[in-house]
């Protein structure tokens, strides 16, 4: 599975689902950019590199194009990022896990919320929640960085005490003053802008050395060419590199190394976090895997022979994601309905699930159930294929023993 840096010669904007129009004084961005952002990144690469599309964006071969990147549904490829990434020290970063706080205010030694796991609390969900440890004082003076290393991820896993998370500046903000957009004249002609409104946003500059991290799983010899593109909702151009041999597949590498350390904690507790390194987009909506019991919708599964109940969940609000759709018709009308792609909820990358194994189960099991998911997406295509859902496991508590 390749690896490619991306490197941006300029500020990069990112739209999110928030339309803007006249009464709004800003524009809404998100930052780092939705996998299937990349996604579409990559795939218009590859179109290129090919020869698949002219000087005008229009492909030259449509069948081809098909065979080469796949369709809405079924696509060729499939993306783990993107990640920020410094060329420099090889470091890359993350969304910081949503159960770590500092212990106090300023400094960089953060703990789990979840390090303790007692009695059930009955809840609204139809399920009952186990009792976390929050902090006692005031949660905005407490929360850590909003990225971590893949270093101190190497921590989390392993820990849920004096966890180090160092405070990063990886890309600064520019205000930027964009022109808004008027709906009624877009239905007749594209991109129809209002004459003397504005808005403000918020555009991102990477440090130096700082760049974007992928690697690319193709099931057709495609193959990605180190050159320019435009990426971002304003089509800035950027770098794209495949990285050396010796460095493919890193995160892998950093995190095996853990994984015998993560099976025995496992096996001795009967617990484990699960986090999302990238948002997730599950068939059961927040839930990420298929209800033992689907009539009960209560949040327990089997899964690989273990039998999981879900003890809390630190989750966040979900997020909106769409984007436009590539399919193209010769019917006016139907073309007309299929402009957008259906908006869909997402559960934020760093969010953080906390399980019991419920059942006796046996190292191979727990192994097998690791190997399949730890550093991996959960298959729903084709989210998965864009690059949701990717995730790692951590260790959880030993349970109370009542």
């Amino acid at each position: 599975m390749p690896d490619y840096l991306v490197r941006p010669y300029d500020v990069l904007f990112f739209r999110g689902n928030k339309s803007f129009y006249f009464g709004e004084w800003y524009a809404e961005g998100v930052f780092p950019p939705y996998p299937s952002t990349f996604q579409g990144f990559v795939r218009s690469k590859i179109l290129f590199d090919n020869g698949l599309i002219d000087t005008e964006g229009r492909l030259t071969d449509a069948e081809k194009a098909k065979n080469a990147v796949g369709t809405n549904t079924e696509m060729k490829c499939a993306i783990t990022g993107p990640y920020l990434m410094d060329e420099k020290t090889k470091k890359v970063y993350f969304k910081t896990p949503a159960d770590l706080f500092r212990k106090q205010p300023h400094l960089n030694c953060c703990s789990s919320a979840l390090r303790n796991i007692g009695n059930e609390m009955e809840s609204d969900l139809d399920f009952p929640l186990s009792i976390t440890e929050h902090p006692k004082e005031k949660l905005d003076n407490l929360y850590p960085p909003d990225l971590i290393s893949l270093e101190e991820l190497k921590q989390y896993r392993t820990l849920l005490n004096y966890i180090e998370v160092e405070d990063k500046e990886l890309f600064v903000n520019e205000d930027r003053v964009i022109i808004g957009f008027d709906k009624e004249e877009a239905k007749k002609n594209n991109r129809w802008v209002q004459d003397k409104r504005f808005c403000v946003t918020q555009y991102k500059r990477l440090r130096d050395n700082m760049r974007f991290y992928c690697s690319v799983d193709s099931s057709v010899d495609t193959g990605i060419a180190d050159g320019p593109l435009k990426l971002g909702s304003e089509a800035h151009p950027v770098y794209i590199q495949k990285m050396q041999d010796e460095d493919a597949g890193m995160i892998e590498k950093s995190l095996n190394y853990s994984r015998h350390e993560l099976i025995d904690t496992i096996l001795e507790t009967k617990t484990f976090r699960m986090v999302l390194l990238q948002h997730g987009l599950f068939k059961n909506g927040w839930f990420p895997f298929d209800y033992r019991d689907p009539n009960s919708k209560k949040p327990c599964a089997r899964v690989e022979g273990l039998d999981l109940k879900l003890r809390f969940a630190f989750t966040g609000q979900p997020i909106k994601i769409s984007g436009y759709s590539f399919l193209k018709t010769d019917d006016k009308q139907q073309q007309s309905n299929i402009q957008l792609k259906p908006v869909v909820h997402a559960v934020p990358a760093g969010a953080v699930y906390l399980f019991e194994i419920t059942n006796d189960c046996t190292r191979e099991a727990v192994e097998g159930f690791v190997n399949k998911y730890d550093n991996k997406s959960i298959e729903y295509k084709p989210y998965s294929q864009m690059g949701f859902n990717h995730l790692i496991f951590g260790v959880g508590p030993k349970k109370e023993v009542s």
